[in-house]
């Protein structure tokens, strides 16, 4: 049985923008509001607390008791949240929290009435980016995908639905331009800085999903501030509508774990936001179709940690839905603590992006990005190609691997070779000629390699190996057919195994 309640309606007492967020004109001034019902480790009433804004975003706080007096306050208000839920809601919501909850239940007469409801209410909700999206692919806009990525991240209430789907192609508009509202955002749409940051690992989808099956995405704290507002709401915006993270039917119906990671350091204190534009970032991440069913929010209780950092959080924990909200955990210490605990909630650290030292690992990033981002999210982008059919998204990560191209096979060691796209095709191949090669005999076997290389070699794919001056060089053709016979030894070897 779903929900009956959208995690997009709120009461409306619980107004996230007056009067417990405000931002005042010139001399802003951010205030940290919330439930008065008192403190998780004490019983006395948090006083409220006011940060200037030209100390918050340019300063460090000077004490730890304003952190931990701000993050208090967020608790409490959290807290009185999840006191008003019925038992039910709250097992739920808990459930979801551990790892232990269960995907929406759907039915074919569900999905059908829900959609025919959702085509009603958008004709009553109707903005100038919606029938500008009309006329540009009906198609597109009114198809099942599309619609159902909202219906459930709404758990299928139609007003929120359908008023979460108008906000969004509204946001659409403004950040990316009304021509491109009726179709999927491609690599060609992000500017060089935009591509930039996403290769820097500001937003990162972990390689192994929860104990749920959930994706878990990752938000570092530390990156906030150093690209502007528009640059942050295209990147975050064309990342959450990747292939990995939203077009899975079953990955819509699980939601997905988010992961907000204090990586601020004091000598990166660089911010070029004011808070009325964080609180606009935020405004539109709330639009993104996706249901977050659970939020972890990772934070470091040392002195030198940014004021900023609680004033965004406290901001973010009042703005996003109600569902949202009562499936959110704080979690303070060191990195090995903050990362222990949430291996405690169902996320692996074989992939964590984040090393013991706070540090985002690059490796990590920059093969999410050529998997996931270039290869994944852009895959249908017509203008990724140059006239001799060759992909121009190597230049977006040409500083990974100088002179390589995605089709590349490369020969070495380490994930970072391993997982090259290349690489992971040439597994694949082989993989489908593991049967033939392992019925043949061995003047046969010759043959199938042969075969493989030549398939290879007309697509185009080179096999690299580096040189003494760590510049890679192609293989010649007797090098490439060993590598490939190694190939079907090793793969022989896994599928005993297995």
């Amino acid at each position: 049985m779903l929900h009956a309640k959208s995690p997009y309606h709120d009461d409306e007492r619980r107004d996230p923008f007056s009067p417990d967020v405000r931002v005042q004109d010139q001399n802003r001034v951010f205030t940290l509001g919330g439930a008065t019902s008192g403190c998780f480790d004490c019983q006395h009433e948090p006083a409220r607390t006011s940060i200037p804004r030209d100390q918050s975003c340019l300063q460090f706080a000077p004490r730890r008791r304003l952190r931990q007096e701000g993050m208090k306050q967020t608790e409490t208000f959290l807290a009185a949240e999840m006191s008003q839920l019925s038992v039910q809601e709250m097992s739920k919501a808990l459930d979801d929290v551990h790892c232990v909850g269960e995907a929406i239940v759907e039915t074919p007469e569900l999905i059908q009435q829900a959609l025919s409801a959702f085509g009603e209410e958008a004709g009553a909700q109707s903005n100038s980016a919606y029938e500008i999206a009309l006329q540009q692919n009906r198609q597109y806009v009114e198809g099942e995908a599309f619609r159902l990525k909202f219906l459930r991240c709404n758990l299928f209430e139609i007003k929120s639905s359908v008023s979460q789907m108008m906000q969004f192609l509204q946001y659409k508009a403004k950040y990316f331009g009304i021509n491109k509202l009726g179709r999927d955002i491609v690599l060609s749409d992000l500017t060089n800085e935009d591509r930039d940051l996403l290769q820097s690992g500001f937003l990162h989808v972990q390689q192994c999903k929860d104990r749920c099956g959930r994706n878990v995405v990752w938000y570092f704290s530390g990156f906030v501030g150093r690209w502007t507002k528009d640059v942050m709401v295209r990147t975050a915006q064309s990342a959450a509508m990747m292939d990995n993270l939203d077009s899975d039917p079953e990955l819509q119906k699980r939601g997905i774990v988010f992961v907000y990671y204090d990586t601020a350091q004091p000598e990166n204190n660089v911010n070029r936001l004011s808070m009325s534009e964080y609180i606009e970032f935020l405004k539109v991440f709330t639009t993104f179709p996706c249901r977050y069913s659970s939020n972890h929010l990772c934070l470091k209780k040392g002195k030198d940690t940014l004021a900023l950092n609680n004033a965004v959080v406290a901001c973010a924990t009042r703005m996003i839905p109600l569902y949202t909200r009562v499936r959110t955990r704080f979690h303070y210490g060191s990195d090995m603590e903050l990362q222990y605990a949430l291996q405690d909630h169902g996320i692996s650290l074989k992939t964590c992006p984040v090393d013991e030292n706070g540090v985002v690992r690059q490796d990590i990033a920059k093969i999410w990005y050529e998997e996931s981002v270039v290869n994944g999210l852009f895959k249908g982008d017509s203008n990724a190609s140059d006239e001799n059919g060759s992909s121009t998204t190597e230049v977006a990560y040409s500083d990974v691997l100088l002179g390589v191209g995605q089709n590349d096979v490369l020969l070495g060691r380490g994930t970072v070779v391993q997982f090259r796209p290349g690489n992971i095709r040439f597994r694949k191949l082989v993989a489908e000629h593991l049967d033939a090669y392992d019925q043949a005999r061995r003047a046969a076997k010759r043959r199938i390699v042969a075969e493989v290389s030549q398939t290879l070699k007309s697509n185009g794919v080179r096999f690299l190996k580096t040189d003494s001056d760590e510049q890679w060089i192609e293989c010649d053709g007797k090098e490439v057919e060993k590598t490939i016979a190694q190939q079907f030894r090793s793969a022989r070897k896994e599928k005993k195994r297995s």
